[in-house]
């Protein structure tokens, strides 16, 4: 288990920094959570950004989910590698 707390208030490096730790050092699959579950597939998907993860790809997979990750698709393009 690993406590990444996210408020309203919005996403710091050391959140994602936090979360790339927790997907890298997972030996199975993740389960993220929150209330709605916007936070965590924003921060899962800022995470996979910095890892490598190809931001429309990432953007597919969340839509798939049924979440919208246009409001941070700014901070995906900066995050990924170039």
């Amino acid at each position: 288990y690993t406590a990444i707390p996210v408020t309203h208030a919005g996403f710091s490096h050391a959140q994602v920094d936090a979360m790339c730790a927790a997907l890298q050092q997972a030996a199975g699959p993740v389960l993220a959570y929150c209330r709605s579950g916007t936070r965590s597939t924003y921060l899962w998907a800022l995470a996979r950004a910095k890892l490598g993860d190809h931001p429309a790809v990432l953007t597919e997979k969340a839509e798939t989910a049924g979440y919208d990750l246009r409001p941070i698709r700014p901070m995906l393009d900066a995050l990924a590698p170039r």
